[in-house]
């Protein structure tokens, strides 16, 4: 069969995937795939869509607009719905840091038409169902590349961090940049010993993730970081294996967001042999089960026992790694692919409107 990936990229269905699912006999393509899978939807004229509603609208530097399905496309080629960004469904409040009780229109209209709605966690699945009363959402996780991890951290040139603490999310009110602000700027003259790495400087996110306030509370305490050597922002990356082999020498990394639906930086980061240390809200119990979990305001702390208990935050790497395995490309292809199939079991049509 045809199957269109509409506004997946590699960061949420890894090449490996497309790879795989060609290996089974099937077509892939999608409009931010990688070469050789990039194709226009009418190009690729599908007999069935994975479609993941997104909010961009315009092109970027590095990746075009989302697609927006029309209600005829929809009712007219098998298409399902994989939520895999529901906070683009439901809007988020940065004043609370929490999700609007809404559900936007255009794909709430769809939902009759939808040969399976599918989301990424259990978590999202509460959230969305609450919002769009009368739907069910099924899951279908996503998945780390864990054999390119493997491979890059094998790599002889890979660095080596020392003690090491690191902290890498797009720079948001929702993950919470403020808080893990605060927590570097504790532990590192406590820790001089320890290099605590802040990731992706200045990588703002959209507006809608970016009240100005926390734009002005950056610029107020990056002289204070500046003025601490052992914090330090992490490199930048100029392909993934670069980043994973950067991964493979961190000790410790952690997470204080205030949303995650799913995590694919934090089982990165496990898989590539750190201690994971996670708050206990949002999905991270529920995927992240294997980091060390603990409650929003206890994170530094829970950050400076793993740094002075080397048998414990080895017990910790271990068992956030042996979790972060569970998410594999094999799994996601194969409960992708049946919920596709099942898809298929009604009158099937290639895709023919314009536009």
């Amino acid at each position: 069969m045809k199957i269109y990936l509409a506004n997946m990229d590699q960061w949420v269905l890894p090449e490996r995937a497309l790879a795989l699912i060609e290996a089974l006999g099937h077509e892939v393509s999608g409009n931010w795939a990688a070469a050789p899978w990039r194709k226009g939807i009418q190009e690729a004229a599908p007999n069935v869509i994975v479609y993941a509603p997104h909010r961009q609208r315009e092109d970027l530097a590095w990746r075009d607009a989302a697609i927006t399905l029309p209600l005829e496309v929809i009712r007219e080629v098998p298409t399902i719905l994989w939520a895999l960004y529901p906070d683009y469904l439901t809007g988020w409040d940065h004043d609370s840091n929490d999700h609007a009780p809404g559900f936007i229109k255009p794909v709430q209209r769809a939902l009759p038409f939808f040969r399976s709605t599918l989301t990424n966690s259990l978590f999202s699945k509460a959230l969305l169902e609450a919002r769009a009363p009368g739907t069910t959402f099924e899951v279908c996780y996503l998945c780390i590349d864990t054999k390119a991890i493997d491979a890059a951290g094998l790599r002889d040139d890979r660095p080596v961090q020392g003690r090491s603490v690191l902290w890498q999310h797009r720079w948001a009110t929702d993950k919470n940049l403020q808080g893990a602000l605060e927590i570097l700027l504790d532990l590192g003259p406590k820790y001089p010993d320890v290099t605590f790495y802040l990731g992706r400087k200045e990588n703002w996110d959209e507006a809608i993730w970016v009240p100005q306030w926390l734009r002005h509370l950056y610029a107020d305490r990056a002289p204070e970081i500046d003025q601490i050597e052992n914090i330090r922002y992490s490199y930048y990356f100029e392909t993934q294996e670069e980043y994973w082999r950067f991964l493979s020498g961190i000790e410790i990394a952690f997470s204080c967001s205030y949303h995650e639906t799913f995590g694919i930086a934090m089982l990165e980061q496990a898989y590539a042999g750190a201690a994971c240390l996670v708050p206990n809200r949002a999905v991270y119990p529920e995927v992240h089960a294997g980091a060390l979990i603990t409650s929003p305001d206890q994170i530094g702390q829970g950050i400076e026992s793993l740094l002075r208990e080397p048998a414990r935050r080895a017990e910790v790497a271990v068992s956030a790694r042996a979790n972060a395995a569970r998410f594999s490309v094999e799994a996601t292809v194969e409960t992708l692919l049946l919920f596709v199939e099942r898809s298929l079991m009604g009158p099937s049509k290639r895709l023919s409107v314009s536009g």
